[in-house]
């Protein structure tokens, strides 16, 4: 086999060493499997987190890593089998153990290390130890202290003293300030009203806007798109009763779409957290789902947990230029604090990349589902969707069109 290009690997002595998580205490939980001592570690982050001049946020914050690794790693600029021979084993191992995940830049070709926040690893093992044990109750305990949770880390954001997390998360993220409406941080009420901020619309324009048949990305995010929901579950879906009935509670509308094609767009924290229409559209129905609030990490939707089918969700209906209907659907996450709309409004007609709404504070996903055969994805994101990998995506950039 031959090397379409030259690989060129970032020096940087931290990809050959051990990871090491941020709180050593934590992996010992979790390697012991205690389950109590991992509860009440997650609440003490979240106690952390509303109490910063207690502790360094860089270190202890809601948002800190669960191991230490650089941000950019590497350039791939080979074919696609040769990478997994070039990984540093300490990344691999980083993988493996679900310290973060890889994603691809789609502007570059880049692989993209990303690291996992601590609290969503926590999370994530909380879950797998009542789930995979075949704890009922330890489950329901899970569901009861994430939405505790939820609820006191959303309360606090909302307060004036929560502008004291925003400085470091700026840093911590190297977030480009001058994108935003309000670039200057001090501007802020609260670090809810920081999070949910504006973008200028020159810094993410619409692709195409004047064809009503290019769709774009509903938001800055990591993409994967599918030519149906048996593709989707082959590939990246693997929870046990993921399918359109249980998504959109709606058996009728899930008729509609079945066989059809969609789009997973999973928000970060560090993203710009307000979501869009993918395509010029007219808002017929919206119904929110309560529900859990389960971390939408790929660690989790990966394996047969129902993050999707069980996560709080707003369903909004859509009826396309086209003519058919499209289902778009918000979905709320582990400590996101509420799914507010803004400019989606029913029987509204919405111009393509016209906001919707936004998510209060966490990580958190779109969903749209396309009627079958209405849809062309663009190959890249479709490759690497087929390859079980994310690509990371802008809002507005084009990501397929309507056939």
């Amino acid at each position: 086999m031959a090397i379409d290009e030259e690989v060129v690997i970032d020096e940087n002595p931290l990809i050959s060493e051990e990871f090491n998580p941020a709180q050593e205490e934590v992996e010992e939980y979790i390697q012991n499997k205690d389950q109590a001592a991992l509860m009440r570690s997650f609440s003490k982050i979240v106690d952390m987190s509303t109490n910063p001049e207690e502790t360094s946020l860089e270190e202890t914050g809601i948002y800190s890593p669960s191991s230490q690794v650089p941000q950019r790693w590497y350039r791939r600029k080979v074919s696609g089998w040769i990478h997994r021979y070039l990984v540093p084993e300490g990344f691999r191992s980083a993988v493996e153990k679900r310290y973060g995940n890889f994603v691809i830049i789609r502007s570059t070709g880049e692989y993209h290390y990303e690291e996992m926040p601590i609290y969503t690893r926590i999370g994530m093992h909380l879950l797998f130890g009542g789930y995979y044990r075949g704890k009922v109750v330890g489950s329901s305990m899970m569901q009861t202290l994430f939405l505790k949770e939820t609820l006191r880390q959303g309360l606090y954001f909302t307060l004036p003293e929560s502008v004291k997390q925003i400085p470091s998360f700026v840093q911590h993220y190297m977030i480009e300030m001058d994108d935003f409406v309000i670039s200057d941080i001090s501007q802020y009420q609260n670090f809810n009203e920081f999070f949910t901020r504006a973008i200028l619309p020159e810094k993410r324009p619409i692709a195409q806007l004047e064809d009503d048949d290019v769709i774009v990305s509903a938001a800055d995010c990591r993409l994967n798109v599918f030519n149906s929901v048996d593709t989707a579950t082959n590939f990246w879906i693997k929870g046990k009763n993921f399918n359109l009935s249980n998504l959109l509670k709606d058996q009728a509308f899930a008729d509609e779409l079945e066989g059809g094609s969609l789009a997973i767009f999973r928000l970060a924290p560090q993203d710009y957290h307000r979501f869009h229409i993918p395509a010029k559209g007219t808002i017929e129905s919206m119904q929110s789902i309560e529900g859990s609030y389960y971390t939408v990490n790929p660690c989790t939707v990966n394996e047969t947990l129902d993050v999707f089918t069980e996560n709080h969700r707003s369903i909004t209906k859509i009826k396309s230029h086209k003519g058919f209907n499209y289902a778009y659907v918000s979905i709320g996450a582990l400590l996101v604090g509420s799914i507010v709309m803004t400019e989606a409004k029913q029987e509204k007609e919405m111009k393509k990349g016209q906001e919707m709404g936004y998510f209060q504070y966490g990580g958190s996903t779109v969903i749209v589902v396309f009627p079958k055969d209405t849809v062309q994805w663009d190959k890249d994101l479709l490759t690497n969707s087929e390859k079980s990998l994310e690509t990371l995506v802008v809002m507005g950039e084009r990501i397929g069109c309507f056939i």
